[in-house]
């Protein structure tokens, strides 16, 4: 699968040597030390699909990658970083990662996950006569009923599964934190409602016309509308 690529790392060692290996690969990837670098890299050239270190001079990767997902939401996101606490993964899926991996990471593992996310950047064709959204949570996308591809985040996956498990039924507010690997008790239900505000704004400007996601005061929410997961994409 041939795809451009901004790779984002601070060590230039490694970064000379991850930009060899993906371009052997048959990768078009340009290596960029910082996130000014990348933006420079975006205006002149774009590419399809960033890989981000968090730990790097001056902004750092969270940063980068909230506002790359705010601003080009078409834009495939893998963070590759050192910091493997569980906290630090679901921080980069809240930003808007599509992928999260802990260095050190074997380079035919790092050009599988590329080429699923790469996967969902092909908009598929209108499903003729299809009323239900599709979940792809491996490609980290889901399918309007008239076939428009919505890019999701991992955190974002996680809650759609979950909602797709109860069809159109009340998903407590408890299971989806829990289904984050959040304690409940523990958890600021603020980050929920943003997750939630955010995907569903998301999925309003794929089908304006009905929302499907809403929610219930006191309870939590529901997708209203059918949601079934595509258990082989991806």
């Amino acid at each position: 699968m041939s795809i451009s690529i901004a790779l984002v790392e601070d060590d230039e060692d490694l970064r000379d040597e991850m930009c060899f290996q993906l371009d052997r690969a048959g990768f078009a990837v340009f290596g960029c030390e910082d996130g000014v670098s990348l933006d420079r890299h975006l205006r002149e050239q774009g590419c399809a699909l960033v890989v981000l270190d968090l730990g790097l001079c001056g902004e750092d990767g969270l940063s980068i990658a909230s506002r790359l997902r705010a601003a080009r939401p078409e834009l495939g996101i893998v963070m590759l970083t050192a910091r493997g606490r569980l906290q630090d993964r679901l921080s980069g899926l809240e930003c808007g990662a599509d992928a999260y991996m802990v260095k050190p990471v074997d380079i035919r593992e790092l050009i599988a996950v590329i080429q699923t996310v790469a996967r969902r950047l092909v908009t598929p064709a209108p499903l003729p006569g299809r009323q239900e959204w599709l979940l792809r949570a491996r490609s980290m996308e889901i399918v309007s009923p008239d076939g428009k591809v919505v890019s999701i985040s991992g955190m974002e996956a996680t809650l759609l599964r979950e909602m797709a498990t109860q069809g159109t039924d009340v998903v407590p507010r408890r299971q989806l934190i829990e289904a984050l690997g959040h304690d409940y008790l523990l958890f600021d239900q603020r980050r929920l409602d943003t997750a939630v505000s955010r995907l569903r704004h998301k999925l309003d400007e794929a089908c304006p016309e009905k929302s499907p996601i809403r929610a219930v005061r006191g309870v939590g929410y529901v997708f209203a509308m059918p949601l079934r997961e595509d258990q082989v994409a991806g």
